[in-house]
This record gives structure tokens, sequence and C-alpha cells, in this order.
């Protein structure tokens, strides 16, 4: 008499396959939130080079005047330059107001003259002084080909240009 051996996974065969599965959906979701982290990085850079090429056009324009009003550019908020401003920018903020913003989101600091980033995902960001995860720009004056601080607006020297500066060096990756 033959006996019939059984066909399928034994408890074992089918455990090794769950354990399998279950760490290579592990590594595809990390990998997601790293690329997704540096989706974040590059959009957030992407906008201050768009922030950049508005400012330039702003002092073109003010060039073309023959250096008239290059003075009025210093604590302006730099999403008004933009022809549609971006889905992720609620707005001007009166101050720095720690847990308000949304991660992922810029606002318009009124208090400090600033445009702030607030980092959304943030695993490989390493947080400022004040131990926010926020990234901050300002447009400042050129004097004498070197950046000043906007609180002086320039009325004792001749403003050479403007420029959207970093105001503090982040470390993100």
């Amino acid at each position: 008499m033959r006996v019939k051996s059984a066909s399928g996974f034994s408890l074992f065969e089918f455990l090794v396959v769950v354990t399998s599965i279950a760490l290579l959906g592990g590594v595809l979701l990390e990998r997601v939130r790293f690329y997704q982290e540096q989706a974040e990085k590059a959009a957030m850079e992407q906008m201050v080079g768009a922030l950049r090429s508005a400012l330039r056009l702003q002092i073109a324009e003010r060039l073309s005047k023959g250096r008239q009003g290059l003075a009025e550019l210093l604590g302006q908020n730099p999403m008004d330059w933009m022809i549609g401003k971006p889905l992720n920018y609620p707005g001007e903020r009166p101050s720095a107001e720690p847990g308000k913003a949304s991660g992922g989101s810029w606002y318009f600091d009124r208090r400090d003259r600033c445009l702030v980033y607030v980092v959304g995902n943030g695993r490989h960001f390493a947080p400022n002084a004040v131990g926010r995860k926020e990234v901050r720009y300002q447009v400042q004056p050129f004097i004498g080909g070197k950046p000043q601080a906007a609180e002086n607006p320039a009325d004792k020297q001749v403003i050479d240009g403007v420029a959207l500066v970093l105001l503090e060096p982040y470390q993100w990756f």
C-alpha cells in the first residue's frame, strides 16, 4: 500500500515566508520615507530658487528706474513677489509660534521679517539653535559687496543690491 504524501506548506515554511515578506515590507517603507524626505528638501530648495528669481526680477525693475526703491525690498514678504503663492503657504504670522505651523509649510514671520519653512519629514534634519525644525530666510541688503543685517535699512550707505539670505545654516542629510 502506498502512502500519499501531503502537499502544501508546513507551518515552519509559512512562518519563513511571512517573516520574509514583513522584512521586505519594512525595508520598502523605510526607503519610501527616506525618499519622501529627500523630495521635501528638494521642493523647499526649488521654492527658494523661485523666490530668488522673483527677487532678481524685482531688483531689475527697480534698477531700470535708476536704483530707486531697492531699500523698499528689505523686510518685504518674498511670497508677495510670486504670481501664485504655493499651496503650502498659509500666509503671514505675527511671530514664530511653536507648533502653530504645520510641517512642510512656509509662513512669513512679521516680527522678525523673515520667511520660514517648517520641516515636515525631518528625521535627518538637525534642529536649529532653539530646537525647532525650520529654515529661515530674510531679504538683506548688500553694501560694499557684503550682506548686512536688515534691521538697519541702509539709510547711511548706498545699497549695492539685495539678496534672499539663509539666516542660520541647516543640516539636512
